[in-house]
């Protein structure tokens, strides 16, 4: 097997994967599945794969790498202010998340909320993600605090806000079978975030609204 068709054949069943793991959840997801989408043998599978768990860790992987390549494209890029870059961060979410590759949902809640007592490895994996998701927010967040003079501005509040409020959104979208919900909540908070991050005395008592 050529090393172009190893990993033709691997990324086919990623592909595969990850569209059952959105449509199923992973512990519904079989070998017995990819293999008979993917027109392979399990010896096939077993060659890129040792097992379903590698699989679900690599689908997983994926996932998160593809994530963080879309916000490094962000980050990379010139904006004026930090704020400016926040606001570009959130308009990239509002567009990408109605695409239908996206609005499936999020893998990292999927194996989170599928996994805690099924299968502590995958658990912790997805675990590890969303707290280098949170951090990255974090600190983001607080670029644009130091930049703004935002002094009680709560850059861990509006950041775990942000995480909640996709995945709800991801997870009512998903319920109502309408990607703009998603558009709408999230629009939402940048509404309220930028509102916050520009309006200084508003700003010393900002963290996010409790009704």
């Amino acid at each position: 097997m050529s090393s172009q068709t190893h990993a033709s054949t691997r990324e086919r069943i990623l592909h595969i994967a990850r569209d059952l793991i959105f449509a199923r959840g992973f512990s519904a997801m079989s070998i017995d599945m990819i293999c008979g989408q993917a027109g392979i043998t399990k010896g096939g599978f077993f060659h890129h794969f040792p097992n379903k768990e590698a699989l679900g860790e690599a689908v997983l992987q994926q996932f998160w790498q593809d994530a963080l390549a879309r916000q490094r494209q962000i980050l990379e890029s010139a904006y004026p202010t930090k704020l400016d870059q926040l606001a570009a961060y959130l308009e990239d979410a509002i567009s990408t998340y109605q695409d239908p590759q996206f609005s499936q949902g999020c893998m990292l809640a999927i194996f989170t909320m599928g996994l805690a007592e099924t299968n502590p490895r995958l658990f912790q994996v997805s675990q590890e993600y969303f707290q280098d998701w949170r951090g990255q927010l974090i600190d983001m967040l607080s670029q644009v605090k130091e930049e703004q003079h935002l002094a009680a501005f709560d850059e861990t509040a509006w950041a775990e806000l942000y995480i909640a409020t996709l995945e709800g959104a991801l997870l009512l979208a998903k319920a109502m079978g309408d990607t703009k919900v998603t558009a709408r909540t999230l629009s939402l908070y940048k509404q309220q975030l930028l509102a916050a991050a520009t309006q200084p005395t508003m700003a010393n008592t900002s963290s996010p609204q409790k009704n």
